[in-house]
């Protein structure tokens, strides 16, 4: 028989080309890698063995017998990782093959836990406190190494946000007594979490501050008290009520009055004292401290005349008439050494003239009568009380009187009216205007809802109506329901008003 021939020698494999490195699922790299070749001096590999290290320190971990593709796990984010293959059969082993490193991934973290209600709590003030706990981390999600937060009204959805904070954290600036919705979210360098659960807190309310006060002279010994409303901060919410106390000054015997405004008459003061005054803010949440004293000493024994008095309006009368001038004014102002008008006197004359005619004992409104038509008035009002002279004559004001007459004509319209139906009972109006001295050159109507004001908008154009100094024209009631006023108006040159005549009320069904 012949001999078989000597069986070929087995040698080791091949050395594996470098591995291929791609990320997987969080900081785990892929490591794949292709068969080795055959040759005259190398066997086919039958087994893999990998090692890695971090990229640099040839601190090696092996894994014997892997197969590609293999998932290198437990690795540290953000890191360069170096990798090299080794072929092995029943031979023995090749040379690792040539190195292969890549970074590891860093992993977006875990949103934070919601804060639970213990984690909102009431600062200073309006102010809340947020606490949080650091989120967990696993092989997808990274730690955190930042926060976000972000607040709003509870249910408004309109969120403030704010970024980089830490915990605890105070969110001030917050509306007093609001529900306030609370979000957090982590961040770190490969991007940010979803936000956390809402948790709802309603902030405090707190104590106002305390105002400060201003004095002044007041009727007789009174004292009359002024003052704004404290500013509003952050331990300090808005004063709803006031009160006030007042003492001799120095004495410290405070007598208090609660629930006071702005401005508030001190009275039944001694004559000629000096009082000290404080006061006191309040609202739900308490009230505030007393404020700093102010001082001031009552008025002598003795009255003062008034102040001025201010004119508001000189104004001729819708009255038909060319021969008066209505004044209106307001009370003068009281002080130290001027007390209250209890009566009034007018006095006028032809503008520029000063020849003054009085009238003693009137009221606002006052109309003086007897004047020339078309005529330039000046007008002045002066305060009287007690005091043994009169106030001072107020700042003069000038008023026109009318320069036309005003009289109804034959047809008037009636007290009720229909809406937007011929006004009855004849379907028109007409007027006589008569120069006094201003020629008439054109009349009007109008509807309006004031008897005071003179109309100019929606003016109904008036003809001749054949009687002397007559004017009439066919017109409706006003289109809508209502209290109506018929305006009679002769006019100037230019269409300027130069009488007017008003009717009692209309009403318009």
């Amino acid at each position: 028989m012949q001999a078989l021939p000597p069986a070929p020698p087995l040698y080791p494999p091949n050395t594996p080309s470098a591995a291929s490195l791609v990320h997987g699922t969080g900081t785990t790299l892929t490591v794949s890698w292709r068969i080795p070749a055959v040759d005259g001096t190398h066997g086919g590999a039958t087994g893999f063995n990998l090692q890695s290290s971090p990229s640099g320190a040839d601190a090696w971990t092996i894994v014997s017998g892997v197969t590609s593709p293999y998932n290198l796990s437990g690795l540290a984010a953000g890191a360069a990782i170096d990798v090299q293959i080794q072929g092995s059969n029943a031979t023995g082993t090749s040379a690792w093959s040539a190195t292969s490193t890549l970074t590891t991934a860093i992993p977006v973290p875990y949103a934070p836990n919601a804060p639970s209600a213990a984690s909102l709590a009431q600062g200073t003030g309006s102010a809340l406190t947020v606490t949080w706990t650091t989120p967990a981390t696993d092989g997808s999600h990274s730690a955190a190494a930042g926060f976000n937060l972000r607040s709003s009204r509870s249910g408004a959805g309109t969120w403030t946000t704010v970024s980089g904070v830490t915990s605890p954290y105070t969110l001030s600036g917050l509306a007093a007594g609001a529900a306030i919705d609370v979000q957090l979210q982590s961040s770190n360098a490969a991007g940010t979490s979803a936000w956390s659960a809402t948790s709802t807190l309603t902030t405090a309310i707190a104590a106002p501050n305390a105002p400060s006060v201003s004095l002044a002279q007041g009727i007789g010994s009174d004292l009359t008290v002024t003052w704004a409303a404290p500013a509003i901060d952050s331990t300090h919410n808005a004063a709803t009520g006031y009160n006030l106390r007042s003492s001799p000054s120095g004495a410290g015997t405070w007598t208090v009055v609660s629930g006071v405004t702005s401005p508030y008459d001190l009275s039944g003061l001694a004559v000629g004292a000096a009082i000290d005054v404080q006061l006191q803010s309040s609202n739900a949440a308490g009230t505030s401290a007393w404020s700093a004293s102010a001082t001031l000493s009552t008025a002598a024994t003795g009255t003062y005349a008034p102040n001025a008095p201010t004119i508001s309006g000189v104004a001729p009368p819708p009255d038909g008439t060319a021969t008066k001038l209505t004044v209106t004014w307001t009370a003068p102002a009281l002080d130290s050494t001027h007390n209250a008008a209890t009566g009034y006197n007018v006095r006028s004359s032809p503008h520029g003239a000063s020849t003054w005619t009085t009238v003693s004992g009137v009221t606002s409104p006052y109309t003086v009568t007897g004047l020339g038509g078309a005529a330039v008035i000046d007008i002045e009002v002066q305060g009287t009380n007690a005091a043994a002279s009169p106030g001072a004559w107020s700042t003069i004001a000038t008023g026109t009187t009318w320069g036309a007459t005003v009289v109804p004509g034959t047809w008037t319209v009636s007290t009720s009216q229909v809406h937007a139906a011929n006004v009855a009972p004849n379907g028109g109006a007409n007027m006589i205007a008569t120069a006094a001295p201003t020629a008439v050159t054109g009349a009007v109507f109008a509807w309006s809802a004031s008897n005071a004001t003179v109309p100019t908008t929606g003016l109904i154009a008036a003809a001749g109506d054949g009687q002397t100094n007559g004017w009439g024209a066919y017109f409706t009631a006003p289109a809508n329901a209502g209290t109506f006023y018929l305006w009679s108006l002769a006019q100037g040159a230019g269409a300027t008003t130069i009488g007017a005549l008003v009717t009692s009320a209309v009403t318009v069904s």
